[in-house]
């Protein structure tokens, strides 16, 4: 992996594994939180391939990046929609992930928060694929009953209500902060994602451009009504990966 730009001036290098520690870290803005989402997408644009999925357009890097931010985050905030198709569970961790964790004072697993109107979701979802997964939050409207969230209780999920009609995504991403998740990153969907823009809750963008091509109606990472006017951010990092990967975050001015 090579440094090609850093905001800070930093020249071009060569990156070892605690450079890029350091350079993905979550800072904790003013707010005491910081919101990073982290989309992949093709030269043309696509976020998923033909699957639906988007592990048909990842890479040998990008999986690797993908895995290193998650260590670094107290919650994964994700929609339901996402959840579903991508066969999301209770996030579980490698070794190095979790020894990294423990080094930086961080709780052993970072928890999954979802996203959700409707409660379609799976009890599957609080077991993690392999070894022990951090704790799972369902974050839905106040429309529903208490008989509605019985079986996601049952199920081990922890429920945060807010909003009628819709998830107050704010209300909701200051639940996660005054819970202590304050390192938030977002997986999307591009709904979701729609929403954390327009609400002007993302800090950081990091957005990994894969060496391919697809074609096909894949949407883009934000998927909704026009932004107006359209929100600014400024590059904060470049990198390019062995594989031909490029990696990108920017952050809101």
């Amino acid at each position: 992996m090579r440094l090609l730009f850093d905001q800070s001036g930093m020249p071009p290098k060569s990156l070892t594994e605690p450079d890029l520690e350091r350079l993905y870290e979550h800072p904790l803005g003013p707010s005491g939180r910081w919101i990073r989402t982290n989309f992949v997408t093709t030269l043309d644009g696509a976020v998923h391939g033909p699957d639906g999925r988007t592990g048909s357009i990842n890479t040998e890097s990008d999986h690797h990046l993908f895995a290193l931010q998650r260590a670094l985050s107290d919650v994964i905030l994700v929609g339901a929609g996402t959840v579903r198709v991508e066969g999301y569970r209770a996030v579980d961790l490698a070794p190095w992930q979790t020894e990294l964790r423990l080094r930086l004072g961080l709780s052993p697993c970072p928890a999954l928060a979802v996203v959700t109107a409707s409660l379609r979701l799976s009890p599957s979802l609080t077991t993690p694929v392999a070894g022990p997964g951090g704790p799972v939050l369902v974050i839905t409207t106040e429309d529903h009953s208490e008989p509605d969230l019985e079986p996601l209780r049952r199920a081990g999920m922890e429920i945060r209500q807010t909003g009628r009609g819709g998830v107050d995504l704010p209300g909701a991403v200051a639940q996660l902060a005054d819970s202590g998740y304050r390192r938030i990153l977002s997986e999307g969907g591009p709904l979701l994602h729609h929403g954390l823009l327009t609400a002007g809750l993302v800090d950081e963008l990091a957005i990994t451009i894969a060496p391919s091509i697809v074609g096909g109606e894949a949407p883009r990472s934000s998927q909704g009504d026009w932004i107006s006017p359209p929100q600014a951010y400024r590059p904060r990092l470049v990198l390019l990966a062995d594989d031909r990967t490029l990696f990108l975050s920017y952050v809101a001015e």
